[in-house]
């Protein structure tokens, strides 16, 4: 956001407080009290969704991904994806080991 305010008038970068943003936000860093919400108009994806997670890096697609059964989503080697049907120790969380549709398991605890 540039800076709008007259010379000699303190500007300070803007913050989130309880707000809900749409499209893109580009930043070099976002600071937040409370909870930050990402997609939560969005349904749960069967097997993930590329590109729809919490992304990182300029390394396309690397980032941290959520679906429903196992991943079947192409992403950057050691992104993550959170399972919401896992039920057992092994098939809540898997990480991508090859950067593009292999996906190992985590083993946590119970």
């Amino acid at each position: 956001m540039p800076n709008t305010k007259a010379i000699g008038v303190a500007f300070a970068d803007p913050a989130f407080d309880s707000a809900e943003v749409s499209g893109a936000v580009t930043a070099a860093s976002v600071s937040a009290t409370g909870s930050v919400k990402a997609f939560s108009g969005t349904a749960v994806p069967a097997g993930g969704t590329a590109g729809s997670g919490l992304l990182m890096s300029s390394t396309t697609n690397l980032g941290i991904f959520f679906g429903s059964g196992a991943p079947t989503l192409s992403a950057a080697q050691g992104s993550l994806y959170i399972r919401t049907d896992g039920s057992s120790t092994s098939t809540r969380l898997y990480v991508n080991t090859n950067g593009s549709t292999t996906w190992t398991n985590v083993t946590t605890a119970a």
